[in-house]
């Protein structure tokens, strides 16, 4: 009796030093399990990636891109007209994507004189990514110094882009400037604040904005 008392004693002891470590081993397996499923399907995922890639490679892939950068080459050497043909091309390949319609709006902004075309392009460009501040930044740049008439569009078309993205302080820096260079002091310095709200480091708004606050 007394064995079998002390047999239960030592099973006791040792069931409450090692039972802690044990679950805890339990609860490692199961997370390495949860692991090697997330794997297993990551790779699965990236096969059946691979595998789209491979079968368009030959084909729709490699003729979108070549296509296109073939219309950057052609721009950079003068071909302005066999670049425009390329990227609208590219454009009939991609209709949802916005970089051919980029390169247009930019080719017939700046070296084909067609404003028309360009703020189509443009606009088409905006249209497929809404969210791209380099678009608001290069469509307003391109109304004030390509589209004569269109001038006062520019920070329209900027404080659109704020609607959409309202912390992005390369939009917020532009308008700053904008306003500073065009005598609109308070707008300026309203500008310079938020600009410098997200960007506190920014030594030229500061100087820019105390210099406005000076001439108050």
């Amino acid at each position: 009796m007394l064995k079998s008392f002390r047999f239960f004693i030592i099973i006791f002891i040792l069931v409450v030093l090692f039972f802690p470590g044990f679950a805890k081993l339990q609860e490692l397996k199961s997370k390495l399990a949860d692991m090697e499923n997330e794997i297993r399907k990551t790779q699965s995922q990236n096969a059946l990636l691979e595998e789209k890639i491979a079968k368009m490679s030959n084909q729709a892939y490699l003729e979108i891109v070549a296509r296109e950068k073939m219309g950057v080459v052609k721009k950079g050497v003068g071909d302005y007209k066999g670049a425009r043909d390329v990227f609208e091309y590219a454009g009939k390949l991609r209709p949802k994507s916005s970089s051919p319609f980029f390169n247009l709006g930019d080719l017939y902004g700046y070296f084909l004189n067609d404003p028309q075309k360009a703020e189509t392009n443009f606009l088409k460009a905006l249209e497929n990514d809404p969210y791209s501040y380099s678009i608001f930044l290069n469509l307003a740049d391109f109304y004030r110094y390509k589209y004569p008439g269109k001038e006062d569009l520019y920070d329209k078309v900027l404080l659109s882009g704020l609607e959409r993205i309202p912390e992005e302080v390369n939009i917020i820096a532009a308008l700053a400037a904008y306003y500073r260079e065009t005598g609109q002091v308070d707008k300026a310095i309203t500008f310079y604040e938020r600009l410098l709200k997200l960007n506190p480091l920014n030594e030229t708004a500061k100087e820019d904005l105390a210099e406005l606050k000076a001439k108050k």
